[in-house]
């Protein structure tokens, strides 16, 4: 009785696990194709390749501090008139969360994007959207290994 108690709770928890990974992969798919910051990582690109600075820093959240118009002056230089030609999303994390202080989502975003003279760099950016506003909190270039 024992044993077949315990293999039938052996074969649910295996059950369940399988399922549950199928459903973590169905769920990650659906938020690959629905990801909110897309278009203003696209956007804040586009601006960095036009040499925009000043409307690119108006992409960034108001919490974000001053240190960041070097970081852009120094994308935007590095980018220097070449636009993206692809971007690939290579990952995603969303955190929604509800509490005194009012609703807060931030987005982590990974990216993999060939710019129009082929070479390829990272992004990674996270994105939020709170009672302060929305925006940028961290936009990167990830050049090298990664």
């Amino acid at each position: 009785m024992k044993k077949t108690i315990f293999l039938t709770l052996l074969i649910l928890g295996i059950i369940s696990c399988l399922t549950a990974c199928n459903f973590t992969t169905t769920v990650l798919g659906a938020l690959k194709d629905k990801a909110e910051s897309t278009p203003k990582v696209e956007e804040m690109m586009s601006l960095m390749a036009e040499n925009r600075v000043s409307d690119a820093k108006a992409l960034l959240h108001p919490k974000s501090n001053d240190k960041a118009d070097a970081a852009i002056e120094q994308m935007a230089s590095y980018i220097d008139g070449r636009s993206v030609s692809s971007m690939e999303l290579v990952n995603i994390n969303i955190s929604s969360s509800t509490g005194s202080s009012g609703k807060t989502r931030q987005e982590e975003v990974a990216y993999k994007a060939t710019l129009t003279d082929g070479e390829i760099v990272h992004l990674n950016a996270v994105y939020l959207t709170d009672n302060a506003g929305n925006g940028f909190v961290s936009f990167r270039l990830v050049l090298g290994i990664v």
